[in-house]
């Protein structure tokens, strides 16, 4: 079901004309268009909430819960390719998805409450602030594995 996955996607990549289909060929490329379709569903998820009459801290929760449920399989099986354990993977998903909900907990009431911005766009800043960490968060830490090379470096002969 993964390979299936992500035998679409480089399909989809090889029938994209130049350079886009080129930047989904790439991690990084993969992060940005999975990443942001994330960050889309989320903010209209909030949004929604927002729009039912959900105090923002609720929307906002809610929210995260429905995302994560779609962010760790996307990242996991489309954007970094793990072939780790499902179970050491989501441990470690967790543990970087918490410190951007924890950015996202604190940064957002200081952005209402205090600087008096809108929830929604405090929330779009801080997805905006969240989603680099929690790039190299993920890259480094929830899906490297032990035997593999964050940055391919040529080894000594010697």
């Amino acid at each position: 079901m993964a390979n299936d996955r992500r035998d679409a996607l480089d399909r989809l990549a090889g029938v994209l004309p130049g350079k886009l289909g080129q930047l989904l060929e790439t991690e990084q490329g993969r992060y940005l268009a999975i990443g942001g379709t994330m960050a889309v569903g989320y903010l209209a998820l909030v949004a929604a909430g927002l729009g039912a009459g959900l105090p923002y801290m609720l929307a906002i929760t809610a929210a995260q819960v429905v995302l994560i449920a779609c962010a760790f399989p996307a990242y996991r099986t489309l954007v970094f390719r793990s072939q780790g354990a499902l179970l050491g993977d989501l441990l470690r998903f967790l543990s970087v998805w918490s410190g951007g909900l924890a950015a996202s907990f604190l940064g957002t009431p200081f952005l209402v409450e205090v600087l008096d911005m809108p929830p929604l766009p405090a929330q779009i800043l801080a997805v905006v602030v969240v989603a680099v960490g929690s790039y190299v968060g993920h890259k480094f830490f929830s899906f490297r594995h032990r035997g593999t090379s964050a940055v391919n470096v040529p080894r000594d002969p010697s």
